[in-house]
């Protein structure tokens, strides 16, 4: 659809659903979340890699696609750049619920410990740091965006951004809503933290 790619660099659990959902509905093709990208120690080797990847994607979204947004920079420097930020406390609590002690090999190398549930902080660290050096990186660069909840979530701020004049009149996606309502309870997460870790030898 468009020339330049559209490279979603906000953590999850900051809207990057509902922001997928948008841009499919304006046409964009996006790709989510690649494991793959960790796997590369080559500078070299990575930014292939990724080349290869998006020739027939326009837009990507997902971790750990975020870690790699000056690499993304130095490969597409006509792209467009949106970083979505959600009140820090409210996306550790999300972050939590979702997550609980459930451990994986991205995360693990991201945040450098096991899991969400009980090292909140380092979370939080490892989430503001991040936001912090993106606004750095990209300030005064006028093909990067900040869409924060509660906000400027809108199809009027992002299509203005992407220069596409006909703003759709439906309502902006939200994103998928979290249907495990007992994850609000400790142990239920707990348990399913145990099964999941035990499932995949964690």
């Amino acid at each position: 659809m468009t020339t330049n790619k559209i490279f979603v660099i906000g953590f999850q659990k900051t809207g990057t659903t509902s922001l997928e959902n948008a841009l499919q509905y304006l046409g964009y093709r996006v790709y989510g979340g690649d494991k793959n990208l960790q796997k590369f120690n080559n500078s070299k080797d990575l930014k292939k890699y990724i080349e290869e990847t998006l020739k027939v994607w326009d837009s990507v979204q997902d971790m750990p696609w975020p870690m790699y947004y000056k690499e993304l920079y130095e490969i597409y420097p006509k792209a467009k750049f949106i970083l979505t930020l959600r009140d820090s406390r409210k996306w550790i609590e999300s972050v939590v619920k979702y997550f609980g002690s459930i451990r994986t090999s991205m995360t693990q190398i991201i945040y450098k410990v096991p899991c969400a549930e009980g090292h909140e902080e380092v979370y939080l660290q490892v989430y503001n740091k991040h936001n912090k050096e993106v606004i750095e990186y990209f300030k005064d660069n006028p093909n990067f965006l900040i869409m924060e909840q509660g906000i400027n979530f809108d199809y009027e701020t992002l299509c203005e951004f992407l220069n596409i004049n006909e703003i759709p009149k439906i309502e902006f996606p939200h994103s998928r809503q979290n249907k495990a309502y007992l994850s609000r309870y400790r142990i239920y997460r707990y348990i399913r933290s145990f099964y999941w870790n035990f499932k995949k030898k964690y």
